[in-house]
Order: structure tokens, then C-alpha cells, then sequence
């Protein structure tokens, strides 16, 4: 009865594992190896080996292009970040205060993230349309003519918007059920030593909520550094390189590029994964670290 018992963890984990297997590790592993070839994704095509052609191609050839892909990821993942999250913990904080109509507000907020990537995409696309979307008509009554998702100074930014409304529920909610494992006894404790609201908020909440805050911030740069879907609904990548972050230039080389290969889309998806692994690495002990302090 005691082994079979010790047995039973490992079978309900095996269904689970076996998926993560197939759908995680052996496409990773696929991604590795095909990088090191000239594969073109045809049938009946020869697979040669090229060894370290795609990288030494990344590194020089299209040095230019990856400087660019490099810079719009810096700009995309630190901006959606830091105003993603500051944005969430404060409407949870508001939420957290048992205010009139909290549960419809909350339900608002987390409603993008049901949706999904190409219902939010397809959704602004036709809000940001150059003559008849309501965004341009809105910034018209100001004197402000402008093809938001179509002009290369206002496309990250619009991508961006839209990036943080699709994501700010899931943030928000996070740090609302961090809020609401505080135990009460610590704002009983301040409000008798007079801390105002904001004070309590700062100095109190903050601080206890430094292992949800290392959750999202993890989650909101591991997300806008890899992925595409939404750049993709809205603008593929431009114009002009504009939006073309690392994840969008990997899909766009392995599936709509007529003078590169897959295999030089996997040397870029190998490069992303070692700038992700690094800066996730890094962060994690640096907010680990924070967490200890605090």
C-alpha cells in the first residue's frame, strides 16, 4: 500500500509532463539543431549542415537589422513593464479598498485578457483606422490629423497601448490577491501610529507585495521580449521596421521572408532565448534579493 501510494504523485504527473515534453523541450531542442542548418521548411528538400553560418550571418550581415530588432525590444518591453505594472497595482490598490461597483470595474479590467491576442489586435486595429476609427477621430476635435498604426514615430507607441490594455488585468489581479493576503493587523498597526492612506500604500502594501511584484515584472519581460501576436495583428512588424521587435522578426524570417530560412530564423530564436534566460536570470535574483530585504 506504502509503494503504490508513493507511486501515485508521479503517474498524475506523467500526462502533464509528457505534454510539456512534446510541446516545450522538443521543439527548443528542434530550434537549436535547425539553427545550425540551411533547412528551407520544404518537403523533399535536402537538410544541409552549415554549423555557425546563421549566426555569423546575424552578427555581421544583418548586424543592422538586429541593432534595430535589439532597440525596439528595449523600448517596447521597458515602457509596457514599468507602466503595465504601476498601473495595475494601483487600480488593485483601489479595488482592494471595497469600493461601490468594485466587482464590474474589475471584470472590465481582466476582460482583455479573455479575449486574446487577436480579438485585441483585430479590436484597436479598427479603433486606430486612419479615417474612420474613433481614436483618429478623438485626436481630429484637437487639430490632429494622424495614421497612428501607420506613421513610424507613433507605432510603438500605439502597439504599446494596446500592449498594456491587453495585459493590465492579469497584472492587476495578481497583485490584488497579494493585497488581499496582508494580514489586516498590519494596517490596524499603522493607523495607530497615524499613517495616512498614501503612507500606508507606500511604505506598507508596497513592500509586502514585493513577491507579486517579482511575478508580473518577470511575466511582462519575458512576454514583450518573445512575443509577436499582437504586433502582428495590428502592423507586422512596420512600418519601416518601426514595431519589429525580436519575436515578430523571428516569425516574420521563418514564415514571410523570400531571401532568408528558417534556419536563420531559429539562429535568431536562439539569440532571443539567451537575451531572455540572461535578463530573466539577473532580475529574478536582483527582485529575490529585494524580497529578502524587505
Amino acid at each position: 500500500m506504502g509503494r503504490t501510494a508513493g507511486i501515485w504523485p508521479y503517474v498524475c504527473l506523467a500526462p502533464a509532463l509528457a505534454v510539456f515534453i512534446v510541446f516545450e523541450v522538443v521543439p527548443a531542442f528542434a530550434t537549436s539543431i535547425f539553427s545550425l542548418t540551411d533547412y528551407t521548411g520544404l518537403p523533399n528538400t535536402p537538410i544541409n549542415f552549415v554549423g555557425l553560418d546563421n549566426y555569423t550571418s546575424l552578427l555581421t550581415g544583418q548586424q543592422t537589422f538586429l541593432v534595430r530588432a535589439l532597440w525596439v525590444t528595449a523600448i517596447f518591453s521597458l515602457v509596457v513593464t514599468v507602466v503595465q505594472n504601476g498601473l495595475a497595482v494601483l487600480i488593485a490598490w483601489l479595488l482592494n479598498a471595497n469600493l461601490k461597483g468594485q466587482i464590474a470595474v474589475r471584470s472590465l479590467v481582466f476582460l482583455p485578457v479573455v479575449l486574446g491576442a487577436t480579438v485585441n489586435g483585430l479590436t484597436w486595429y479598427v479603433m486606430f483606422h486612419p479615417l474612420a476609427g474613433p481614436v483618429t477621430k478623438l485626436i481630429a476635435l484637437f487639430g490632429v490629423r494622424a495614421n497612428l498604426l501607420g506613421t513610424p514615430s507613433t507605432a510603438l507607441w500605439a502597439v504599446i497601448t494596446v500592449q498594456i490594455w491587453a495585459n493590465l488585468g492579469f497584472s492587476m489581479m495578481v497583485f490584488l490577491a497579494g493585497m488581499q493576503n496582508i494580514p489586516s493587523d498590519v494596517y490596524e498597526a499603522g493607523m495607530i501610529d497615524g499613517t495616512s492612506p498614501w503612507s500606508a500604500f507606500r511604505y506598507l502594501t508596497i513592500p509586502l507585495l514585493a513577491p507579486s511584484i517579482t511575478i508580473n515584472v518577470l511575466l511582462a519581460i519575458i512576454g514583450t521580449i518573445t512575443g509577436f501576436e499582437l504586433i502582428f495583428v495590428l502592423t507586422d512588424g512596420g512600418p519601416a521596421l518601426a514595431t519589429q521587435t525580436l519575436g515578430m522578426w523571428v516569425f516574420n524570417q521563418a514564415f514571410f521572408s523570400g531571401t532568408r530560412l528558417p534556419g536563420f530564423a531559429s539562429a535568431i530564436a536562439m539569440v532571443q532565448f539567451a537575451i531572455v534566460f540572461a535578463i530573466a536570470m539577473v532580475m529574478q535574483a536582483y527582485l529575490r534579493r529585494r524580497e529578502a530585504v524587505l
